[in-house]
Parts: C-alpha cells; structure tokens; sequence
C-alpha cells in the first residue's frame, strides 16, 4: 500500500511537471500581472496586479501598461482587434479607450474559396492578400497535428487554444515554441470592457475558447460555499468579489444552469480574482 501511495505522488509530481497549472490563467496574463509564490499543482500562489489592486480610475490600462488621458496606444498593438487610433479618455466611473474600427476588405467581397485561399500575417486583423490557382498550388505546406495547410494560412492547435501559427517555408512542427511566425493569443478585454473589468467583474471562460467569454459582475444575492482548505491568514491570498471575501477553494452558490441553459461554477483559485467557466 505504502509503495503504491509513493508511486501515486510521483506521477502527480510528473504530471504537475509536464502540463502545469489547469487553473485558466490568461486575463492575469493579459493584464501583465506578476505571479507570486508556487504551488505543488503547479500554479501560482497568487498574482499581483497593479491595475486592478492600486487602480487609478483617471488612467488606462492595456497590456501591462498606464495610459494618461489622451495619450494613444500604437497602432500595431490593437491592429489584431480589427482597431486603430485607440486613446484614453475620460469616462465615468472609470477612464476608457475609444478606438476606430478597422473593416477589413475582404468582408465586402464575395470569395472563390475553392480556387483561392487567404494569407495573413502574425498580429493582423485582416488577410493581406489571396492566392489563387496555379501560384495558389506553388505555396509551401505545413503540417500540424495532423492538419496540411498552405503557407499564409494560420494553424490553431487543437490541445493548445491561446497559440496560433502561421504557415511558412520551412515551418517545424516540433519548433512551434521558438517559431517567430507562431505567437500567444492576446486578449483585448481591457480596451473594450473596462467597466467590467475595473468595476468589481470576474472572468468567464468559455470551453475551447482562450479568452474570457464575458466578465461576471457581482450580485446581491450571491453567497459562499465553503471549500475544504484552511482559512488564509494573508490576505493576499484570498479573493474579493462585490461584498465578499473567499478563501482558495471556496465558490459561489449558483443555480444549476443559467438562462441560456449552460452550467456556471465560480470559485476563487488562484487570487486576486476568482473566475467562472461555462460548460
């Protein structure tokens, strides 16, 4: 029995090691905040993130940095969100981005799909041009998990849905990490709902959807189960949503299923912020 308990807490150990924390992470990602501390499922014992903890409301905040009113982000920094000429203005109850929007060409055109095919480049909202017939049969091929593509065209992963690739001559599918056409999705939450964000809301996440699907924000009704962890004695490791405060393990009480008929769960796993995912 002894030797089966050490063998069960070795391939946990090695799981842990290879596909690290299960907990969806990326609105901390997003927001540039810090991990702090480790824990032995492999995720962080907190974050720390300035924007949300020492947020300014006469300020902006997008990709780990403050914007001052007036002040505009790069354009190559919200191209990918189909936007451009973002800057912060003041907006009550807190500062917001106002952005153009970008309409792509190609979405007032009709396309010969089965002649020709599409091409984009790393970051980009819209296609930068096409290929059609025979130069369309000239282009290099990727394969990836098990997918041909044609160079120009992105490749999504199917086990990995925050990274995408683009298909290139000489693409290695056992490179994908250091790939310099291959890059992590960057959610544009912060230019687009920062009432949400900043006003007290939490992240859902949708299945085989990388980014937060919607943010959730407090409710007079809602109420704490209680985990079976100990109470935090920092409270720095606790989460805090609308009135209440919740210890890592702990979740919401929610209804079954919410009106458009899918199952929510929230809980507080990896502070500050708690978050929801849909199923």
């Amino acid at each position: 029995m002894r030797l089966l308990f050490v063998f069960t807490v070795a391939l946990c150990s090695v799981l842990v090691a290879v596909f690290g924390c299960d907990v969806p992470l990326v609105h901390y990602k997003t927001m540039q905040c810090t991990p702090v501390g480790s824990r032995p499922d492999g995720c962080p014992e907190r974050y720390d993130c300035p924007s949300i903890t020492a947020h300014d409301n006469s300020k902006c905040y997008y990709n780990g940095k403050t914007y001052d009113i007036d002040q505009t982000v790069p354009d190559a920094e919200v191209s990918q969100f189909c936007s451009a000429q973002c800057y912060c203005r003041s907006a009550n109850p807190v500062a917001k981005f106002r952005c153009v929007h970008v309409d792509c060409a190609e979405f007032f055109q009709r396309f010969d799909y089965d002649n020709c095919l599409r091409q984009y480049s790393r970051q980009r909202c819209c296609s930068t041009g096409s290929v059609c017939g025979q130069e369309r049969d000239k282009l290099a091929t990727c394969e990836l998990e098990d997918e041909i593509y044609k160079e120009g065209q992105r490749m999504r992963f199917k086990d990995n849905k925050c990274r995408t690739c683009i298909c290139s001559a000489g693409f290695n599918r056992n490179a994908t990490d250091t790939d310099p056409n291959c890059f992590d999705t960057n959610c544009g939450f912060e230019l687009f709902n920062e009432k949400q964000v900043y006003g007290g809301g939490i992240p859902v996440y949708k299945q085989d959807v990388c980014c937060p699907w919607e943010w959730r924000m407090p409710k007079p009704a809602d109420s704490v189960v209680k985990g079976s962890g100990k109470p935090a004695t920092d409270p720095k490791l606790q989460c805090k949503y609308g009135s209440l405060t919740l210890d890592v393990g702990d979740s919401l009480d929610l209804p079954q299923k919410t009106e458009q008929g899918q199952k929510m769960s929230c809980s507080c796993q990896v502070p500050p912020l708690m978050h929801c995912t849909l199923a």
